[in-house]
């Protein structure tokens, strides 16, 4: 069904299609997720030496946080570490890079490990974090903790750089199913008009299961507040749930503001029945749910990893995690990951068998090696509409668009194009009927044949001034492998008449 009334396509907006919300029509066109690119160095953060605190797992899992840091130009990360013991413990390091590739752990000084306190654990216990540029200095960082230390408890502790803590009042849910759930994803929403939800946690629960494995698997809750000290259950939890997907488990997540919509990379988690755990083996990769309002997510393409594990013997082919923030900078997207082994194996709890030493222990399978990699995408590249065979030529019609600054130019995000084979042009479409405006057609229009993320739209006589309209619809026209992620309205630069000129050379010359 149409829709009723027109999206406004503002200068400077974006129209992704993370979903198909935007999509009138497709012919011969699908929509996909779009596999990040690992990093060449992967694992990127090194693991301590065996003597150090962190020498079995220096992960983004319990602490589990990213962020690029605009004021410092530095990435900062806090994550979780344990040593080559055999307990089941998690401090908090902090580490700082220019790249996010090479990591430095400065010695901080501030807590003991066996004796010696030249390492870089910024606290005891773990859990996510934000950076409030609007508070007061000496509470610029905020974090919800759990620990080994204090059980049963969680409380909010705050920092005036990120290192240095001061811990504060305990926080209890009545929704929280204990007292110390797994809190999965803290996050400042600037994008939010409600004031009221500026501040969003998601935290974990358990839901009765609809698949073989457990009979109870993790499921995902949020609140949101106007700050950390007044989070309140949304009406509409849970918000994630493995009974609505073909998951067996969702573990850990990461939640952003992004374009007027929000992005949800999660852990798609699967048990593989090889005996070596009650279930099987715990497996997972991560994939893609998005979400028009912040509280009702939809998974995209649930079949297609968004990072996929890695082939067989390497270091993260068992199960993955995802720290839960989506870093953007230098137009990418940069995903900070948990990368776990095949040898993986007795975990999580429930899982553990009856011949296992584990038993009777409290502990499970889970002292192994545990990393954190990086894997990249371009910006506004996590979806993308793509012909079915990448062959056959297709098209993709959107639903009514209002496009009031005629001055501006028509802009797409394109991938995979090469000259001559696989392309893409733009026709303008009146709000109903098929046929494409006089000086609009695909005719008219120069093939997009450059990879870019705003790929100027020409038609050769006519411009978007010319239309007299109040409201039209875009049919986009995909050959080969052309991909298309976005459309997007720019201001005009100088360079298009000089690149429109090369351009039309260009379609001239192919054509003759």
């Amino acid at each position: 069904m149409a829709r009723s009334e027109a999206r406004r396509l503002a200068r400077g907006s974006r129209l992704l299609f993370l979903d198909l919300d935007d999509v009138q029509s497709l012919h011969g066109v699908v929509q996909a997720v779009c596999r990040a690119e690992k990093h060449a160095d992967n694992p990127v953060l090194p693991l301590g030496d065996m003597h150090e605190w962190d020498g079995m797992q220096a992960r983004p899992w319990e602490g589990r946080t990213i962020l690029y840091d605009e004021e410092e130009r530095l990435f900062k990360c806090w994550y979780a570490g344990s040593d080559l013991s055999m307990a089941r413990w998690w401090w908090t390091g902090y580490a700082i890079s220019d790249d996010g590739v090479h990591w430095e752990k400065p010695k901080l000084g501030l807590h003991e490990y066996r004796g010696r306190s030249d390492n870089n654990v910024c606290r005891q216990g773990w859990g996510p974090l934000v950076k409030d540029l609007d508070d007061v200095p000496s509470r610029r960082y905020k974090m919800i903790v759990k620990s080994n230390e204090r059980p049963d408890d969680c409380w909010i502790s705050v920092s005036p750089d990120g290192v240095h803590w001061t811990d504060e009042a305990s926080i209890l849910l009545p929704e929280w199913y204990v007292p110390d759930p797994d809190i999965v994803v803290l996050i400042k929403d600037d994008q939010d008009p409600d004031p009221d939800r500026r501040f969003k946690m998601v935290w974990q629960g358990l839901g009765p299961s609809n698949k073989p494995g457990p009979a109870m698997v993790r499921t995902k809750y949020l609140a949101c507040g106007p700050d950390v000290e007044q989070l309140t259950a949304i009406a509409d939890n849970p918000i994630l749930d493995p009974i609505d997907g073909m998951e067996q488990e969702n573990h850990y997540l990461a939640l952003a503001p992004y374009a007027g919509q929000y992005v949800m990379p999660y852990e798609y988690g699967w048990y593989a029945p090889n005996r070596t755990g009650v279930h099987g083996m715990f497996c997972s990769d991560i994939r893609l749910a998005v979400s028009r309002d912040g509280d009702h997510y939809t998974r995209i393409q649930p079949h297609q990893p968004l990072i996929a594990r890695g082939p067989r013997g390497t270091w993260d082919a068992g199960a993955l995690m995802l720290s839960d923030k989506v870093v953007e900078h230098d137009d990418r997207l940069w995903f900070f990951y948990v990368g776990n082994g095949e040898e993986w194996t007795q975990w999580p709890a429930g899982n553990v068998p009856e011949h296992s030493h584990w038993i009777g222990t409290g502990e499970v399978g889970s002292n192994r090696l545990s990393r954190m990699g990086l894997a990249t995408l371009p910006k506004d590249r996590l979806t993308c509409l793509e012909t079915a065979d990448r062959e056959t030529p297709g098209w993709v019609v959107t639903e009514p668009l209002r496009i009031d600054e005629r001055d501006a130019r028509l802009a797409l995000n394109v991938s995979d194009v090469q000259q001559m084979r696989s392309f893409a042009d733009v026709e303008v479409l009146p709000t109903d009927g098929d046929e494409a405006l006089a000086g609009f057609t695909k005719d008219d229009c120069l093939p997009l044949h450059r990879d870019g993320l705003r790929e100027p739209v020409r038609w050769r006589e006519r411009g978007l001034a010319d239309l007299h309209r109040d409201s039209v619809r875009l049919r986009v026209n995909l050959y080969g492998a052309a991909r298309l992620h976005g459309i997007s309205l720019d201001s005009c630069w100088a360079g298009d008449t000089l690149r429109q000129a090369q351009d039309e050379r260009g379609a001239s010359s192919g054509s003759a």
